[in-house]
């Protein structure tokens, strides 16, 4: 009898393990999918240019990050940073980001110091192409005043969904 028992106990061993492993692949399909949706579109302006359209006239800087479409807290923040070379301006950025027509976003980001020391609109010409061949135009307001600039070579990369 113990020699049937171990027999049927191992047959239904073998009838229910590949029930099992199906389940278990089931599974981790369903979650992989729900994962899949929760990713973000993050866009990144990088790139210098010249403003010299108004008040004053200087090279201006960017990097600055932001989290478009998302499902998490951080939808349409930026963080980044940005310089006004001839005001001897380095600062920290933070601000938010919006998508108007399909490929062309509008960051409004101000210095984590405050607005009086820097505040700045970009937006990007076209919908972005690879490398540093984009066009983003920016008008950037300090302590002297407000000008408007552009570059011609920025990158401008947008990942996600």
């Amino acid at each position: 009898m113990i020699v049937t028992r171990k027999n049927i106990s191992r047959s239904v061993a073998a009838l229910i393990a590949p029930i099992i492993v199906l389940f278990v692949v089931a599974l981790s399909g369903t979650t992989a999918n729900a994962q899949a949706s929760r990713h973000s579109e993050q866009v990144i302006f990088s790139g210098v240019g010249f403003a010299g359209e108004g008040d004053w006239a200087s090279p201006v800087g960017f990097w600055i990050w932001c989290e478009a479409d998302s499902a998490n807290p951080y939808q349409g923040q930026c963080n980044g940073a940005m310089y006004v070379y001839f005001q001897l301006i380095t600062t920290g950025v933070s601000g938010t980001v919006t998508e108007g027509p399909a490929g062309i976003y509008t960051m409004h980001v101000t210095s984590n110091k405050g607005a009086s020391v820097l505040e700045a609109f970009l937006v990007n010409d076209d919908a972005p192409v690879k490398g540093p061949r984009n066009g983003v135009n920016f008008m950037v307001t300090t302590q002297a005043g407000t000008s408007s600039g552009s570059t011609a070579t920025a990158v401008v990369n947008v990942t996600g969904p």
